[in-house]
């Protein structure tokens, strides 16, 4: 074993600085956009079957991220109400 190698395994940067946190999805703005944008133009169903979809793949990239469920189902309500916002601001902006 050369003189510089530890006998200790690695540790890895999140060991040594924490858990990862990822960005808030609530500040995703483009991401938040393009969902509103999409909702915008679907009805009934197709809206709903979309959202869901949305929101359960946003949930898993935050587990796969590290967060808990809790952590997890908390981003994913502040994403939907980011969404809702910008819902209400393209139709305010469109009317006002």
């Amino acid at each position: 074993m050369p003189p510089f190698a530890s006998a200790q395994p690695r540790r890895s940067i999140a060991d040594e600085t924490g858990p990862v946190v990822p960005f808030p999805a609530e500040r995703r703005i483009a991401h938040v956009r393009h969902c509103a944008g999409e909702l915008d133009g679907l009805q009934g169903e197709d809206a709903r079957l979309y959202w869901m979809k949305v929101c359960r793949e946003l949930a898993d990239e935050l587990r796969k991220l590290g967060s808990n469920e809790h952590q997890a189902r908390a981003a994913v309500f502040a994403f939907q109400d980011e969404v809702q916002q910008e819902l209400f601001r393209m139709h305010h902006t469109e009317n006002g």
